[in-house]
């Protein structure tokens, strides 16, 4: 494969499982694409509120730690891909913001681990991973330990009505990997107040008759610009994470997109995502999309 001059994918590292996985995977990200591989790792003594004479006199063999951290993560990523170009950075800042200053100049993707170093298990996600998913500029990866690594398996697409900002980036996937896509639309049964669910059969595959054929027309020019991607569509009537997730049970990827919201309270990135995220079994891609 010949090295492309610019583009990188961008890796957060820490000591966790997750981020040691989700380094596995950028740098075989890195090795498809042709793109430099870019580690970066947080270290900050601030957020240990010692006294500053303490902090100075742990400050240097701290950041030695670091470096050696960073050190041999890259040479893990040599050995496993000779001739990668792997650029390791420290990072001054804290992480989610020095992740998104790596991803803000030419990455073509950001990868986290699903949670970090110190992740509680009843969180869906570590912050590191929330904040640069819902702030990245460009496509974000999480990926977890957890499972057996899936090479051959295809990649599931989740497309929302009006909503075809993944669908380049999950054709690309599928194309580089040489796997079928699978492209998946979910639409709900209306929902009266009493809770009971009611839609006459008719009524039923005139809809999912409809929503087949907006996909395919979402579809459509991604299909052209790839001739070589086998594309299975699936139109079910289900919660839309749900049907995303069952789809997954044998993928490599799942991509999905994201409407980034302005908002104090509440998921920045929406329902979807974000529980595709916490439940998949395998790596998922969050493109973002326009702000609206």
């Amino acid at each position: 494969m010949s090295r492309r001059s610019s583009g990188a994918v961008v890796v957060g590292l820490d000591p966790s499982a997750d981020s040691r996985a989700a380094l596995v995977w950028a740098a075989d990200e890195a090795e498809r694409r042709g793109a430099t591989l870019r580690i970066g790792h947080s270290w900050n003594l601030e957020a240990y509120r010692l006294p500053r004479a303490d902090l100075a006199e742990i400050a240097e063999p701290a950041r030695n730690a670091a470096w050696t951290l960073l050190e041999q993560a890259a040479d893990q990523a040599r050995q496993r891909h000779p001739g990668l170009p792997v650029e390791p950075e420290l990072i001054e800042e804290p992480p989610v913001e020095g992740l998104l200053r790596m991803a803000a100049t030419d990455a073509d993707v950001v990868v986290t681990g699903r949670r970090g170093l110190h992740g509680f298990r009843t969180f869906l996600l570590g912050s590191v991973s929330r904040g640069v998913v819902a702030h990245a500029p460009v496509p974000a990866v999480v990926v977890s330990h957890g499972g057996t690594p899936r090479t051959h398996g295809p990649v599931v697409l989740g497309v929302a009505p009006e909503s075809d900002t993944p669908v380049d980036f999950a054709f690309g996937q599928a194309e580089m990997r040489g796997v079928p896509l699978v492209a998946v639309r979910a639409w709900t049964r209306p929902q009266p107040a009493t809770g009971h669910r009611f839609l006459l059969p008719r009524d039923a595959e005139q809809r999912t008759k409809e929503e087949a054929a907006d996909l395919d027309r979402l579809l459509a020019p991604a299909r052209a610009a790839h001739p070589g991607v086998a594309v299975i569509t699936r139109v079910v009537a289900a919660v839309p994470e749900q049907a995303i997730v069952e789809s997954a049970q044998d993928a490599c990827l799942v991509v999905v997109g994201a409407h980034r919201r302005l908002t104090r309270f509440g998921l920045p990135i929406g329902r979807v995502p974000q529980r595709v995220m916490h439940a998949a079994p395998c790596p998922v891609a969050v493109v973002p999309q326009p702000r609206r």
